[in-house]
């Protein structure tokens, strides 16, 4: 058994084909595990059902984002937990990652915006949120 998850390596290695690729099919998967498609759809249900996969997303590459303004949001929290107050911008389009850390700062959050007056407005929003003690903002200037 795994510790990570409980589940045993063939269970391990669908989960890192499909952190790979969420659209593989189960024909591949099946042929990658050297299972049949019934088993992996069982395993991939039973995945799902435990809440070792909780769902699957589309990610976007960065063609057309060129023009888009991207920026780190530090974060400090007036209260703890700050879990509500993380469900309340966590869905905001502009928020493509958030990381929760330890240290003075309590969260980062990655943004991205049209240019610099929409950068502005979603700190201001973020500063607004009840519950946000602080929000500084660093430009990203290259990506590598």
């Amino acid at each position: 058994m795994n510790a990570r998850f409980g589940k045993d390596l063939i269970d391990e290695k669908l989960v890192a084909l499909l952190r790979q690729n969420a659209r593989a099919s189960v024909a591949a998967l099946s042929k990658a595990v050297n299972l049949s498609r019934t088993a992996v759809q069982a395993r991939i249900v039973r995945l799902e059902r435990d809440g070792v996969i909780t769902g699957y997303q589309a990610v976007l590459g960065e063609a057309g984002s060129e023009e888009q303004l991207g920026a780190v949001l530090s974060i400090v929290f007036s209260v703890h937990p700050c879990a509500p107050v993380v469900a309340k911008f966590r869905s905001w389009p502009e928020v493509t990652h958030h990381y929760s850390v330890t240290g003075p700062i309590d969260a980062y959050v990655l943004v991205r915006a049209e240019n610099s007056a929409a950068l502005s407005e979603l700190v201001a929003r973020f500063s607004a949120l009840e519950g946000i003690a602080s929000v500084s903002s660093a430009v990203i200037l290259k990506s590598d």
